[in-house]
């Protein structure tokens, strides 16, 4: 059972080169879109058993009774966090005794990761340790494992899968628990895995209706600054999101990685999506779709992910975006001048664009045209490392002190985690923690 614990990144993640060989087409998704691929920037194999003994059932989307699980009081979480506090300090080589065993019990599951597992094994760590310490509460945690459930069904992740990485995760607590794998350690962990994959399956079913990925077709590639790239996608179906929202990407040229990327426009009756890509260096994703990708090319997305959507509210808005973290707070002001359209007092939008050089402000041009055609819309670059420029210098959380306070204001930010953190301390002083936006910080 695979779960994705990932959140938002403004530009996908670092691995390894890119090779060089050439761009697939669209015919070439339909010899792959069978064999998807369990693993994401976060992703984790957990099991449960094939049956559990709770007397408590829930209904799925379609109104059928979905698989028993056990509830909250019947899971002994204590003892599944107190057990698993052993396996950390030598979380490496229990990850690598993990797939060891997965790949032992069943050989066919290797083909569904990529060739090198070191950035997988960390990643399940990483994972499996946020579950495990986060998850304390009915009904967040069965929420979270039912979405989660209905995301990888993108990974072809199918019920066959559930026994061999039960078997591999029990086997690789026992080993490393040692002494402390007793009978009701061993108890906690049945319940706590079975509650899992309940739960997932009951997701995965309640999502049958919609697809498990969507095509898109590269309509507009603009190479904006140097390694940054804004594309334009057209999806054959219709795409659901929200403005905010963030999308896993797959290219064909790496079938087996999945990378999130914010979409930078609002839900349009062209079906259009603008994506803001940034090549991470060693990200094989991200330097395909800006150095290796034009016009024609296809790529497949998953369900769109991600809450800091626009609340409804009358506030003003002050937007904070750091490189192409502008993406998801373009789409979010983009969807307030919308939503204003109507208003006799429009909301006053304040957006403070931050990059280090003057070639880095790779939208401005775009972002200026609407400020020209929206007067509540006000941009302020701010340049961190330009010699002589006469705007405002510095960087976004200095910028942003140097104009508060705010009031009666809800606050959205995105960009480098760095960034976030140290501006959403500043706002903090005026603005209550309640209205500042952004996604969890990695």
């Amino acid at each position: 059972m695979a779960i994705a614990l990932g959140g938002r990144f403004s530009d996908s993640r670092p691995e390894s080169p890119v090779r060089p060989d050439g761009e697939r087409r669209a015919g070439s998704w339909s010899a792959q879109v069978t064999a998807t691929d369990p693993t994401s920037d976060l992703a984790v194999a957990i099991d449960g058993a094939n049956s559990a003994p709770s007397t408590e059932s829930r209904l799925d989307g379609h109104g059928k009774t979905a698989e028993k699980s056990p509830t909250v009081a019947e899971v002994n979480w204590p003892l599944v966090k107190q057990s698993f506090a052993h396996v950390v300090a030598d979380s490496a080589s229990a990850m690598e005794y993990f797939y060891a065993r997965l790949f032992i019990i069943s050989p066919d599951v290797r083909a569904l990761f990529p060739t090198s597992m070191t950035a997988q094994r960390e990643r399940l760590f990483a994972a499996l340790r946020r579950l495990v310490w986060t998850l304390d509460g009915e009904p967040e945690r069965a929420d979270l494992l039912a979405r989660l459930g209905r995301d990888h069904r993108r990974y072809g992740v199918l019920d066959k899968h559930y026994e061999a990485v039960g078997s591999a995760m029990r086997d690789t607590l026992e080993c490393y628990l040692g002494d402390a794998w007793t009978p009701e350690t061993a108890s906690a962990w049945q319940g706590a895995l079975e509650y899992f994959a309940a739960w997932m399956k009951a997701g995965a079913a309640a999502a049958q209706d919609s697809p498990p990925w969507w095509i898109a077709e590269i309509v507009s590639h603009e190479l904006r600054s140097p390694g940054v790239a804004v594309l334009r996608l057209r999806t054959e179906q219709p795409f659901p999101y929200q403005a905010g929202q963030y999308v896993p990407v797959q290219v064909s040229r790496w079938p087996r990685i999945w990378r999130p990327f914010s979409v930078a426009s609002t839900p349009r009756p062209s079906g259009l999506l603008e994506l803001h890509i940034r090549a991470v260096p060693g990200g094989l994703v991200s330097n395909t779709l800006v150095h290796h990708s034009s016009v024609g090319d296809s790529v497949l997305l998953g369900a769109a992910e991600g809450a800091m959507t626009l609340t409804s509210s009358d506030r003003d808005l002050l937007c904070l975006a750091g490189g192409t973290g502008l993406a998801p707070i373009k789409a979010i002001i983009e969807q307030a001048i919308t939503t204003d359209v109507a208003a006799v007092h429009p909301r006053k939008i304040t957006l403070f664009f931050g990059a280090r050089q003057h070639f880095d402000l790779y939208d401005l041009e775009d972002l200026q045209l609407l400020e020209a055609a929206c007067p509540s819309l006000q941009v302020i670059p701010v340049l961190s490392e330009q010699p002589g420029y006469a705007g405002v210098t510095g960087t976004l959380p200095d910028a942003v002190s140097a104009r508060g306070p705010f009031e009666n204001t809800d606050a959205y930010i995105c960009g480098p985690p760095a960034m976030v953190r140290q501006t959403a301390a500043v706002l903090a002083g005026s603005i209550p923690d309640g209205d500042i936006r952004h996604d969890p910080i990695p």
